[in-house]
């Protein structure tokens, strides 16, 4: 990447940032180089404030590393010099003093130590109904009984009882996501109050399509039946800039009659994602040497595919990927499984010669990606199912 920025011409944009740090509050340059990979880490520590998650220092993380030994490996608490820390810091940890939360929402442990109550990100009240956790709710060693809305320079001081300098208000940000004076996470941490709130929780979210969870069928459905009753969402002009199809695409026409078999996806041991690292490992790919297909024996000798045979997967999309058939009784009649860890090959075409001299992995193969659906959740962006439908034809 550096290299990349140099030859492209944004190499001072690209490494600014870990060239600056926090002074007086605020996020300016403080020095002229950069220790990689430090100051990368403790960049991203400063813009996942948001999340919570700026203790994740650089020095911190390679202490967890170098002590791994002493952590307990059920309860990740550590020991000796790292006592007071559970391993790896996990989220939120708010800052570089907070020990990280081994177990969320937990009302049991003061918040200092990693407990919290639930995140009020959605008002403190909604139709006339309080959001905020009642005082049966409260948050062990907290000074504030019950639950109380997220923390911000605004109403700090009437929920924690203080008073603010002039001095602290003036460095102070609006909440605690742009705090980076330290002072909200610092005065809630000597009340043992959590920046986030301590909320309800809720089953109804008004915000969402759905604000009671609801059955939609996937775009290219095997039941013409249920995708009428119960329809995936309408189409989206904007998702994110981009407009995407959705109702319209899932009631085009039936597809299952032209592609009358399921196919799923699948992860192999030996094969993480894409399979990018892996496969270029002679031992691993030796395991797992070539994209393959599950498929029942009867569905595709009705297709006249022996095992081991050629076969291609067509798409409602217009795509179709060439695998090798494994007859296998572990997949039904109706549907083929197969899965997604490989690369190098598109729709029966060989693309290797296109990897850099001396990267071609040693186990190439088609994507299952190339054939499923497009479609996913408007909310989570998360894709509704790595599956679809499919056409099996012999090669």
């Amino acid at each position: 990447m550096f290299a990349f920025a140099k030859k492209f011409g944004f190499y001072d944009q690209f490494v600014q940032g870990m060239k600056m740090g926090v002074k007086e509050g605020k996020v300016v340059p403080v020095k002229n180089d950069f220790k990689w990979p430090d100051d990368a880490v403790n960049e991203i520590a400063r813009t996942i404030k948001t999340i919570g998650l700026s203790g994740w220092t650089a020095e911190r993380l390679r202490k967890h590393q170098e002590n791994w030994h002493m952590f307990d490996p059920i309860t990740l608490a550590g020991k000796g010099e790292m006592k007071g820390q559970y391993y790896a810091l996990p989220w939120p940890c708010w800052d570089e003093k907070h020990p990280g939360s081994p177990i969320l929402f937990d009302v049991n442990t003061p918040v200092n130590e990693g407990g919290m109550g639930f995140r009020n990100r959605f008002g403190a009240e909604h139709n006339g109904v309080s959001q905020i956790a009642s005082k049966t709710v409260t948050v062990k060693g907290s000074k504030v009984e019950g639950g109380y809305p997220e923390i911000t320079k605004a109403n700090i001081e009437q929920i924690l009882g203080i008073t603010l300098t002039e001095e602290e208000k003036a460095k102070m940000g609006a909440n605690w996501k742009v705090d980076f004076s330290g002072i909200i996470q610092a005065k809630c941490r000597e009340a043992g109050v959590c920046v986030y709130g301590n909320a309800r929780a809720r089953t109804i979210v008004w915000e969402f399509p759905d604000p009671i969870p609801l059955h939609r069928e996937p775009i290219h459905s095997p039941r013409w039946d249920l995708v009428q009753k119960y329809p995936t969402y309408d189409d989206q002009v904007n998702n994110f800039r981009v407009e995407t199809k959705y109702k319209s695409e899932q009631q085009k026409e039936n597809w299952f009659e032209n592609f009358p078999t399921m196919m799923v996806s699948m992860r192999v041991v030996n094969l993480s994602g894409a399979g990018m690292l892996e496969r270029t490992s002679k031992y691993l790919s030796a395991i797992t040497p070539e994209m393959f297909c599950n498929i029942h024996p009867d569905l595709a000798l009705s297709k006249g595919i022996r095992d081991g045979e050629m076969m291609w997967l067509h798409s409602p999309h217009g795509t179709k990927i060439k695998v090798k058939a494994h007859h296998n009784e572990s997949v039904t009649p109706d549907r083929v499984c197969m899965p997604y860890n490989f690369a190098g090959m598109f729709q029966g075409a060989d693309l290797s010669a296109n990897y850099p001299e001396g990267t071609k992995p040693y186990a190439i193969g088609e994507s299952s990606c190339t054939i499923v659906n497009y479609g996913f959740d408007v909310i989570t962006q998360i894709p509704e199912f790595n599956a679809g439908l499919c056409r099996v034809e012999k090669a």
